[in-house]
C-alpha cells in the first residue's frame, strides 16, 4: 500500500492543530516538538519539513487563532445595523477575546515577552495589512455618519491600530488585555472626534 499523499498546506494545518491541542493540555512551555508529532501521528522529521522550530509552530497556532478571530471581526464589521462606534468597540472586544481561548493566555504572554519580540513582529507584519482596510472602513463610516471628524481616514486607521498595538508593545499581561484595549479604544474614539452621547 502506498503512503497517503497529503497537500503541503493541509499537513501544515494538521500539525498546527495538533500543536494547539497539546498547548491547551500541557501548556506551551511544557510541550516539546516530540509531543506535537506524537499527537499528529507523524515522524519528528516530518515536523521540520513544515516548521523550522517550536517558535514557528507557536506563530502558526497564534495566526490560526487570529484568523478565526478575524472571521468574527469581519462578520461583525459587515453588520449594516451597527454604527461605526459599535463596530470599533466590537473590534476591541474581539481582539480582547483571543486570550479566552484554551491555551491562549500563555501564547499571548509568550508573544509579549521581550525575548520574543521578533516572533511578535512577524505576527504583526502578517496581520497589519488585513486590519488597515477594516479599520479604515469603520473610520469612513464614522465620518459619513458625522460621528468622527478626521481629514484622512487612512492615517486615522493607522493611528487607531498603532494605539491598540501599543497595548501589546507595553507587555500588557493577557489577563489585563481586555481592560487595556477598552481604554485604548475609548481614547481612539475621542481622538477621532466621537463624544459620548453624540451617537
Amino acid at each position: 500500500m502506498s503512503p497517503r499523499i497529503v497537500d503541503r498546506s493541509v499537513r501544515r494545518a494538521e500539525l498546527a492543530s495538533a500543536a494547539a491541542s497539546v498547548f491547551a493540555q500541557r501548556g506551551v512551555a511544557n510541550t516539546a516538538v516530540s509531543d506535537i508529532v506524537k499527537a499528529a501521528g507523524v515522524a519528528q522529521g516530518t515536523f521540520y519539513l513544515y516548521f523550522e522550530s517550536k517558535d514557528d509552530v507557536i506563530l502558526a497556532v497564534v495566526e490560526r487563532m487570529v484568523e478565526e478571530m478575524f472571521a468574527g471581526i469581519e462578520t461583525a464589521a459587515d453588520a449594516p445595523e451597527s454604527s461605526a462606534v459599535e463596530r470599533m468597540r466590537d473590534l476591541s472586544d474581539l481582539l480582547a477575546s483571543i486570550e479566552r481561548a484554551p491555551g491562549a493566555t500563555e501564547l499571548v504572554d509568550i508573544l509579549h515577552h521581550p525575548d520574543n519580540r521578533a516572533l511578535h513582529d512577524r505576527m504583526a507584519e502578517h496581520l497589519m495589512p488585513r486590519f488597515i482596510p477594516l479599520v479604515e472602513s469603520i473610520v469612513e463610516q464614522g465620518v459619513a455618519e458625522g460621528t468622527f471628524d478626521v481629514p484622512d481616514t487612512h492615517a486615522a486607521a493607522w493611528f487607531v491600530l498603532g494605539g491598540l498595538q501599543s497595548v501589546e508593545l507595553m507587555d500588557t499581561p493577557a489577563a489585563e488585555m481586555p481592560a487595556a484595549l477598552a481604554a485604548a479604544t475609548h481614547l481612539a474614539l475621542r481622538t477621532l472626534g466621537y463624544r459620548e452621547g453624540a451617537a
